[in-house]
Parts: C-alpha cells; sequence; structure tokens
C-alpha cells in the first residue's frame, strides 16, 4: 500500500490537513456517512463527466489526478464519519467494485483483484482474498441508510434492482467499463491501467475535524464561501495556462476575454455565448459538459504553438461577435442591424424581414449557432458588393430556417431541441468554415432534419395538419396570430406581440360553456383549436362580468379591436363549430404562405 503522504500541522491549528492518494485514504479504516447527510445524489451526467476526466487523465499519463477535499470526523480507532465527500467515495468504490468483478472473472486469483477488494472491503494485507467469499467481508464505506442494502449488494457482485441513483451510476460505470465478452484482451489492459491509475495516481486532500470543532460550521464555510467557478471562468483558466511564461500576452488575453463578462454579467448568458461561439469553430459541444468538450476540442486542434491559443482568445472576444449574440438573443433586435441588413438585402419592402426571423427564433436557442454563423457572413463581409449578394443568401437561409422551426413548433406537441441540437451546431461550424453560403446545401440540410421529424416542408402536409391541431402555450400562439395576421394587413405591425393577449373566443373557462349551445357537450374538445384562438391588443377594452357569456356579447368589442384577425371576427352572427373549422382552414393557407420554404 502507498504510503499517506502528510503535511504537519503547526502546534497551534486545530485542524489537521493533508494529501493523500485515494488508495490510502480507503485503507485508513472504516468510514460512515452521518444519518444526516444527504442520501447519495449523483446522477449519470456527474458519474460520466469523472469517469471521462479519469480516462482523459489517463490517456495524458498526468502524474496525479486531483478529486477535491474530503472532510472526516474521527469515532472511534480506525473509524471515520464522512462529512464532505462521500459521493466521490462512494462512486470510486463502485469503480473499483466494478474493475474487481472483471478482474475476478477474465483472470481470478490475480494480484490487482485482491488489491481492489481490500479498497472496497476492510482486509488486511495478510488474508488470501477473492471476490468469490465477498459475502463475508465489510465493506469500508457505509453509506445512509437508504443506500446501505443496494449498495452492499452492488459491490458484492449481486444483481441489483432498477431504479434509483446508485443503480444508474453503477449502469454508466459499467458501461464504462465494458464487458469481458467483448474483447478480452484489450479491455483486461484497459482495466488494468485504470485500476493502476486509481490506485497510484489519484489523490485527495482530507480535513480532519476534532470533535470539540462543529463539522457544519466547516462544510459551510467550505461549501458557502466565495463564488462559483463558472464555464467562462474555467475555460479562461484553461486558456491562462498556455502563457505562464508570456505575461504581456497573458494580460492581452485577459483584457480580451474580460470582455465577455462585461457584454454578458450573467454567467448563464456568457456561456451561452461562448458555447455558441466556439460551435461555429468546432461543431457541437453538449450543454452539460460544455467546459470538457471545448477544452479537447481546443486541444485536438492546437499545434503547440501559443499564437494558435492567443489567436483563439482573440477571435472569439471579437466585439462585432458580441454584439451579435446580443442581438440575436435579445427580445428586441438591434435596429441598426437591421436598417443595415434591410438595405442591403434589398428586402426593406418585404413582407418578412430579419425582424421577424430573428423575433420568431428568438425562444428556440437552439438555432443560435446556425444563426450567427450565416449572420456572420454578412457582417465579415467588406466588398460593399459582395456584402449585398451575401445579405441576400442570408436573408433566404433565416426565412427557411424560420419556416422549418415554426412550422414543426406549430404541429409539434412540444418543440424538442435535443432532435436537431447536434446537426445544427455541426452545421453552424460547416457554414462558419466555408468561405462562402451555400444556399443549397444549406436548404437540403433544413429538408433532411424535416424528413426526420413531420415532413412539415410539404405545403400540402402541413396545411392539413394544422386545419386539424390545436395549440396551447401563448407564446406560440402569439407568434401563429401575429404571422397570419401581418399577411393579411402588413401595417398591422403595429401590433405589440408581448402586450397583446390570446384570446379564446369560445372562453376557456367550463363555467361559460352552457351558454354557447352551439357546441353542446363538447365544448371543452373545441376550446384550443386554432380556428378558435385570436389576439386581443392592449387598447382593445375587455370588459368583465357577462364579457363570456355570449358570442354575441365578445362580438361587438371586436368590431373595435385594433387586430385585424379579431376585428373581422364581428361579420358573424353566431359562433359554431363549422365557425371555427372554416377560419381555421383559411389560417392555415394563409400560415402556408407565411412560413414558405421557397
Amino acid at each position: 500500500m502507498i504510503g499517506i503522504a502528510r503535511v504537519s500541522s503547526p502546534p497551534s491549528t486545530t485542524l489537521l490537513a493533508y494529501a493523500t492518494p485515494f488508495a490510502d485514504l480507503f485503507c485508513k479504516g472504516q468510514f460512515t456517512v452521518p444519518w444526516h447527510q444527504r442520501y447519495y445524489d449523483w446522477d449519470a451526467s456527474h458519474v460520466r463527466a469523472l469517469l471521462n476526466d479519469l480516462d482523459e487523465a489517463i490517456g495524458e499519463d498526468r502524474p496525479c489526478y486531483f478529486l477535491g477535499s474530503i472532510m472526516l470526523v474521527p469515532t472511534a480507532t480506525a473509524c471515520w464519519e464522512v462529512n464532505d465527500g462521500q459521493q466521490r467515495m462512494i462512486t470510486i468504490s463502485l469503480l473499483c467494485a466494478g474493475l474487481c468483478k472483471r478482474f475476478a472473472d477474465g483472470h481470478p486469483g490475480t494480484q490487482r483483484e485482491a488489491q481492489a477488494l481490500r479498497m472496497i472491503f476492510d482486509l488486511s494485507e495478510r488474508q488470501v482474498v477473492s471476490v468469490a467469499d465477498a459475502e463475508n467481508y465489510t465493506p469500508r464505506i457505509t453509506p445512509p441508510e437508504n443506500n446501505q442494502m443496494q449498495y452492499k449488494q452492488m459491490i458484492r457482485g449481486h444483481s441489483i434492482g432498477t431504479n434509483g441513483k446508485l443503480t444508474t451510476a453503477w449502469k454508466v460505470i459499467e458501461g464504462f467499463l465494458g464487458s469481458v465478452q467483448n474483447g478480452p484482451v484489450q479491455n483486461t489492459e484497459r482495466w488494468e491501467h485504470i485500476f493502476d491509475f486509481v490506485r497510484d495516481r489519484l489523490e485527495v486532500a482530507c480535513l480532519e475535524i476534532p470533535h470539540n470543532i462543529d463539522p457544519n460550521a466547516i462544510y459551510e464555510t467550505i461549501n458557502s464561501r466565495g463564488k462559483q467557478l463558472d464555464d467562462l471562468d474555467r475555460l479562461r483558466n484553461f486558456i491562462y495556462s498556455h502563457f505562464n511564461a508570456e505575461t504581456q500576452r497573458k494580460k492581452s488575453v485577459h483584457d480580451s476575454l474580460e470582455r465577455i463578462r462585461t457584454i454578458f454579467p450573467a454567467p448563464q448568458k456568457a456561456t451561452g455565448y461562448l458555447r455558441c461561439r466556439l460551435q461555429c469553430h468546432y461543431g457541437f459541444l453538449g450543454a452539460s459538459s460544455f467546459y470538457r468538450e471545448a477544452r479537447l476540442a481546443i486541444r485536438s486542434q492546437w499545434s503547440g504553438q501559443t499564437d494558435d491559443i492567443f489567436n483563439l482568445a482573440q477571435d472569439i472576444t471579437a466585439q462585432q461577435d458580441l454584439e451579435l449574440y446580443r442581438t440575436i438573443t435579445a427580445a428586441n433586435p438591434s435596429p441598426t442591424l437591421v436598417r443595415a441588413f434591410k438595405t442591403a438585402s434589398h428586402t426593406s419592402t418585404a413582407a418578412r424581414s430579419i425582424e421577424h426571423f430573428l423575433v420568431e427564433l428568438n425562444a428556440y436557442s437552439v438555432t443560435q449557432p446556425l444563426i450567427f454563423a450565416v449572420l456572420s457572413k454578412y457582417l465579415r463581409e467588406s466588398d460593399e458588393h459582395k456584402k449585398r449578394h451575401v445579405a441576400q443568401k442570408v436573408h433566404k437561409g433565416l426565412h427557411r430556417l424560420t419556416t422549418f422551426v415554426m412550422r414543426t413548433a406549430f404541429v409539434a406537441p412540444k418543440f424538442e431541441p435535443s432532435h436537431f441540437e447536434k446537426d445544427f451546431a455541426n452545421m453552424a461550424r460547416t457554414i462558419a468554415t466555408a468561405s462562402t453560403i451555400d444556399l443549397d446545401s444549406f436548404s437540403e440540410f433544413l429538408k433532411g432534419c424535416d424528413r426526420e421529424a413531420y415532413g412539415i416542408l410539404n405545403d400540402k402536409r402541413f396545411i392539413e395538419l394544422i386545419k386539424q391541431g390545436s395549440m396551447t402555450g401563448n407564446p406560440k400562439i402569439k407568434k401563429f396570430l401575429l404571422g397570419v395576421n401581418r399577411h393579411q394587413r402588413p401595417e398591422s405591425d403595429i401590433v405589440d406581440g408581448v402586450k397583446c393577449s390570446v384570446e379564446h373566443i369560445l372562453p376557456k373557462a367550463g363555467q361559460h360553456h352552457q351558454t354557447w349551445q352551439a357546441f353542446g357537450g363538447d365544448a371543452a374538445d373545441w376550446v384550443h383549436r386554432i380556428g378558435n384562438l385570436t389576439l386581443m391588443s392592449p387598447a382593445d377594452n375587455k370588459p368583465g362580468g357577462k364579457y363570456n357569456s355570449s358570442f354575441a356579447m365578445k362580438k361587438e368589442i371586436y368590431r373595435e379591436s385594433s387586430v385585424a384577425i379579431t376585428r373581422q371576427l364581428h361579420k358573424f352572427n353566431d359562433w359554431t363549430p363549422e365557425r371555427i373549422t372554416s377560419r381555421q382552414a383559411r389560417m392555415a393557407k394563409i400560415a402556408a404562405q407565411v412560413w414558405t420554404f421557397e
């Protein structure tokens, strides 16, 4: 067993702190998680991130991998309470159990099998041990009560249930390690490398708390003081590490990266910009593992010269790019960009212009890399003649992207970003790194996405789905109705999409349905039909009382509405299922013209 390396505490120090290999920590004795600690609650993403980091460290042959701090309170000789660090200790012990099982299945009786068992169970160096006898061994760690039985079954190689965080962690570990049946020779070598690294190079910082000190107060200080690092902080530190000997360039990089924080002080927005910008450079980077994947992507393209990292830092912090991202994520697009783009693309009089595209796509963050990539082509073009040509292509591309997204959102029960996220990000990289915009390829890409989704770029299919459809969710309803309203009356841009409200002509509240006799007992089936929906502007008078009691009461209010599609309702004498059906059919045909792919 590897010896424990300790830093002696000064005589006046009450707490004892030292660094130690994880293997030595396991072999200190027995550990219990006190009753007041939370249960094991790492989900699959936490476990997967740790395993991926270990795999990366092993691949790079790092001298050590630091796993953070563990807080221990002695309870008896060689017995400890774990007040902080149980998630990591239990996860690593499960990894060791998985490795131990594979050593026993592939080559029983090996030294690594015995070493792994001694890390998991309270066993002496002199004992002859094997997985076959694990039922008789005492685990080194006792998790919280609700996890104890399941944990003991897992580390002894028994079958387990299908629910719970421990089960999820075990399945992730099993998937990471693979099976004996799949390439036993190659896998055995990999398992040995993993175990040797965990045994010899995995390190933690231990903090021992004596009985006269409240461990909860220490825990609070460690976990609640200071600022948590976000992805920008971590990526910035990674970039800084390439300039340790170049103070001047390091300061220049620092000043550049600080621009991101200045423009986007909210960590979530700063990370959103970085992810969008780097996906245009490297392709898809997962949101839950963004920092790790971004770091790997940068390393994979690094030639070893600091110039590469320096140029990357300058590139991703360009003021023009920061302003562009702010525009495409803002509730109201920049008037300056909109005016300049309309002039360059000759779309000043178009029924649908760039501000319509940006407003409609605003709620769908999955589209940000694509919008950023195509608009960057326009903004980066310095030749004014070419710029006009690029602007026209960008307008067409954004029009088609908006059509695909909005048509999908209108017919799908829920727009699922995960269905398109990876493809959108990789296409953004293709566009951003190409010399010109290939509009035909982009159109074929969107058609391919559509074939995998609902096939709604076919006008006939889209119209039929809208004719039969219902719609919920006010933001989506507003976009649909505003688009239809604007198509009928282009000057209706005066309608404030944010302040207007969705109106159900046949009211939603069931207590009113008895007076809408044309619907009988089926009124609830018609409430959310698209033909039953309209808009009310803030200026429209919507009185209370008997307003919802009949269509006759409502139509007098609709007569004075500033919204064209609402004002048109006053010409009807009654409101029936047939009226909803016919109105919805007309709206479906208009929608196909508004969100056209041509």
